[in-house]
């Protein structure tokens, strides 16, 4: 093997999880959304592959951007449940067909979307979708567990290598905002997901347990900003709460148009510097001009 590219290093973790998952190397730059060359040259190590292309990585082979960057110390969703004798010829297409429902739940919603919509989107049979999935209401944790592991997956990537907290968290809430196409499927799947739970008692209740992992990241980064005085001072659990309720009640007003995106960003921003941003924030230095020296 190279030394571009040693075990244990993100070229060398791609290279895996494209064997893993039994894709060829030009499917792969497909999903990614590049062409094979750059695919290759990144394979070699000769071109860094970037946050975009890590999540779309992932979201191909079904590993995380935690585990492709070699960080296991950092917050990431476990990729989505997978039963113990399932193989990985098997896993491709399984998640084939979960990107598929997520797509169409999160466009047309639980009720108005078909078994056969899904075929038709995934490109397999009915039967085929019940051989992977027993009822409509399986395809649909699946589709949470894919929103789960993208929301998380993105967050890795594009936070990897920002070092100043506000910045960190200006960037955290902005990727958990519905402001994208993308995003608002992903936040059309979590307010069913809310409904859900809110009239039934369903599988969907491992839910809280990933929102409370999300929460924990906003919760580690106002804590960091604490420490370096970039963030006011005060129970970091509590405005890590309020944060994210904020955001969760802001980002429905978007969703259903109650409210615009520039509203949105305007009031989001607003709260962080009342509540959040100090106002003796340090600036950043910088080193101070070489004197000349003092003749003797």
């Amino acid at each position: 093997m190279s030394a571009d590219h040693p075990p244990g290093s993100t070229p060398s973790r791609a290279k895996e999880a494209i064997t893993g998952a039994g894709l060829s190397q030009r499917r792969v730059a497909e999903a990614i959304g590049i062409d094979e060359t750059k695919l290759s040259k990144a394979l070699s190590g000769r071109r860094r592959f970037t946050a975009e292309e890590l999540l779309g990585l992932a979201t191909a082979t079904g590993v995380t951007v935690r585990w492709l960057l070699g960080d296991e110390s950092q917050v990431s969703a476990p990729p989505p449940r997978r039963a113990a004798d399932e193989s990985d010829h098997e896993a491709a297409p399984k998640r084939d067909i979960a990107q598929a429902a997520w797509t169409l739940f999160g466009r047309h919603g639980f009720d108005a979307v078909r078994i056969s919509d899904i075929a038709e989107a995934s490109g397999v049979s009915a039967p085929s979708i019940h051989y992977h999935f027993a009822t409509k209401s399986d395809l649909f944790e699946a589709a949470l567990d894919h929103s789960v592991k993208l929301a998380f997956d993105r967050q890795i990537a594009w936070l990897d290598g920002i070092d100043d907290p506000a910045q960190r968290l200006a960037r955290l809430l902005e990727l958990q905002s519905p402001l994208g196409r993308e995003s608002r499927g992903e936040w059309s799947i979590w307010l069913q997901t809310w409904a859900r739970l809110s009239l039934e008692d369903t599988a969907l209740s491992d839910y809280p347990r990933s929102y409370e992992r999300w929460s924990q990241t906003v919760q580690t980064t106002l804590e960091e900003g604490q420490r370096l005085g970039c963030f006011r001072s005060g129970d970091a659990r509590a405005m890590a709460d309020e944060l994210t309720s904020l955001l969760d009640g802001l980002g429905i007003k978007v969703l259903t148009g109650v409210m615009d995106t520039a509203t949105f960003t305007t009031r989001l921003q607003s709260y962080l510097d009342r509540a959040v941003i100090s106002t003796s924030r340090p600036e950043p230095q910088t080193p101070p001009e070489p004197q000349p020296e003092e003749p003797s």
